[in-house]
Formats: C-alpha cells, sequence, structure tokens
C-alpha cells in the first residue's frame, strides 16, 4: 500500500500516511468532532439563556443604596450575580477548557506550535472566566449577607481551581515556554494529559453540582411558582425543561470530549515540522 506525505489546508506537511490507512483510522471521527461542538455551543446558549431569562437575570454590582431627603436611606438589593457565576463558571471550566482539550484533535494535522498555542490561550481564557466567575458569586454572597465556604460546592470548587492554576503553571514552564529537559517532557506529559482529563471531569461535575444546588434553592425558598410547576415541567416559558436539556447537553458534550482526547484511534500523528526539530 502506497504512503504519502501531503500539505494540510494551512500549509503544515504531514509526514508518510498510508492513503488507505488513514481514513479507516478516523472513521467516525467528523462524526464526534462535528457533534462536540454542535453540543457545546448549544450549551453555550441554554446556559445564557437559561439565567438570561429566570429569577432576574443577570445584574452585576453591590446592592443600591439611595439616600431620601429625610435623611434615610433604601436599599434595592442586587441578585442577579450569581447567574454570572453560573454562566462564567459554565462557559470557563466547561465549554472553554473542553475546547482547550480537542485543540490538539481539531487542528491534528497544522503545526504543533499553531495547536499548542490554541491549548494554551483557551486555558488562559478559562482562567479568565473563572476569577470573572469567583468575583460575581462573592458579590452575590456579600449582598445577601450569606455566609462563605459552607458547601461542598464551593470547597470542591476552590479544590479545582487551584488543581488547575497549579496545572497550567507545570504545562507553560513544561511545554509552553520549555525550561526543563527532554526527558523531564517526556515523563511529565502522560501525567499532565491524565490530570487535565481529570480536572474537566471534575470541573463538569462541579458545573452540575451547582446547578442542582440553584435548583433546590429555587425549589425551596427563592421562587414559589417554580416549585409549584416543575414537578410537571409546565413552569411559564418552559424554565424546567431548558434547566433539564442544560444538564443533559453538558454531560454530553463532556462525553464526546473525554472520548475524542482518549480515544487511541484519533492521537495526532506528527508532521515533518515535529520530525525536523
Amino acid at each position: 500500500m502506497a504512503s504519502t506525505d501531503y500539505y494540510s489546508e494551512t500549509g503544515s506537511l504531514i509526514k508518510g500516511i498510508d492513503e488507505k490507512e488513514e481514513p479507516r483510522q478516523l472513521r467516525y471521527y467528523s462524526f464526534f468532532t462535528a457533534l462536540s461542538q454542535i453540543l457545546g455551543f448549544l450549551m453555550l446558549f441554554l446556559t445564557g439563556y437559561w439565567n438570561g431569562t429566570w429569577l432576574g437575570g443577570y445584574e452585576w454590582g453591590p446592592n443600591k443604596v439611595e439616600q431620601l431627603p429625610d435623611g434615610h436611606s433604601t436599599v434595592t438589593p442586587v441578585i442577579g450575580s450569581w447567574h454570572y457565576h453560573s454562566t462564567f463558571m459554565t462557559y470557563g471550566m466547561v465549554f472553554l477548557q473542553g475546547e482547550a482539550i480537542l485543540m490538539y484533535r481539531l487542528f491534528r494535522h497544522e503545526r504543533k506550535i499553531f495547536s499548542k498555542f490554541l491549548h494554551g490561550l483557551f486555558h488562559l481564557f478559562t482562567l479568565i472566566f473563572c476569577i470573572f466567575g469567583l468575583i460575581a458569586i462573592e458579590q452575590h454572597k456579600n449582598n445577601g449577607g450569606d455566609k462563605h465556604m459552607f458547601t461542598s460546592h464551593s470547597w470542591l470548587g476552590v479544590s479545582v481551581m487551584t488543581a488547575f492554576i497549579l496545572q497550567y503553571i507545570a504545562g507553560f514552564v513544561s511545554f509552553g515556554f520549555p525550561k526543563v529537559s527532554p526527558s523531564v517532557r517526556a515523563w511529565y506529559l502522560p501525567v499532565h494529559r491524565a490530570v487535565g482529563m481529570i480536572i474537566f471531569g471534575v470541573s463538569c461535575a462541579q458545573a452540575l453540582m451547582g446547578y442542582m444546588d440553584q435548583t433546590w434553592m429555587s425549589f425551596a425558598f427563592e421562587s414559589p411558582a417554580f416549585k409549584n410547576c416543575y414537578g410537571t415541567l409546565n413552569c411559564h416559558g418552559g424554565e424546567g425543561l431548558v434547566l433539564n436539556f442544560n444538564v443533559m447537553v453538558l454531560v454530553l458534550y463532556a462525553i464526546t470530549v473525554v472520548y475524542l482526547a482518549s480515544s487511541k484511534k484519533y492521537i495526532r500523528q506528527k508532521t515533518i515540522d515535529e520530525e525536523q526539530h
């Protein structure tokens, strides 16, 4: 069987791959990559729509204090900051982190430096989104006079964020701007991949815990209308359906990311430029 070298669309020369073996090896690859992107963007839409439509929608900042003519003051509660927390964390720790993991699959025939740059950039965006998400939930807690760090969701959230930051620093030092020996990089690479997948999995579990916490809070305290209609999925405007579909889509997106990233069939082949260095 013939083997050939060829250029990808962005000009990266792929080293010899059997012409019959490559399509067979990547069977269903296009389907699963397209499915992952459809699910990912659907998750973004449902997350934004749910958070922006019910329970006050998006609000930012501290409670609004207005001075009255008689010298007294009135406080207008700002309760929508948690919507930003939910959105930023889902967009960051689930979608952007998932896309960062897939960069070596989505751009499998491009120069490795290109995939590596996008991998690091998307993780940087993940970190930025998470910082704003943490600011939002702190603001929400302060506005309501609530206690901080009393749920398992918050404990696990701080733990996974710490692990993510340490992983990002270690990855940058080892691969982004390497300051370690090739032997150390070779040893650390499978560790980096495994830890990254664990962080992504826990992040998805965290998002689901957050949705369930908020559902319980809405059901028990914040929205009598939601309590009365969620049991029959008959909420005005379809809130219960949107929430449930959002959770299902998030889980399916996570499954496609883990499958594409872990399947040996879809391992990225080295390009000619990698062989020359």
